[in-house]
């Protein structure tokens, strides 16, 4: 499962995310675990790797929330 590491906190954790998107490539993360600033996806790697932020949509119980944050580092 590869690794996303974000230059700054998520305002939550994973259980609070409803959509978290790597750009520019627009692809969704699934199966996300995680907090803080790093979460884990079963994205094929190859896929993800260029990320160079992260746009996140937290459910209801967190007003809808949106955030976009850098991303530090993809790794296996």
């Amino acid at each position: 499962m590869p690794t996303i590491t974000l230059r700054d906190n998520a305002y939550h954790d994973a259980n609070a995310i409803i959509l978290m998107t790597a750009q520019p490539m627009k692809i969704a993360l699934t199966a996300l675990t995680g907090q803080g600033v790093r979460f884990q996806c079963s994205n094929a790697l190859a896929t993800i790797q260029g990320a160079t932020s992260v746009d996140i949509t937290f459910d209801a119980a967190h007003h809808s929330e949106h955030q976009n944050v850098q991303v530090s580092s993809v790794q296996p």
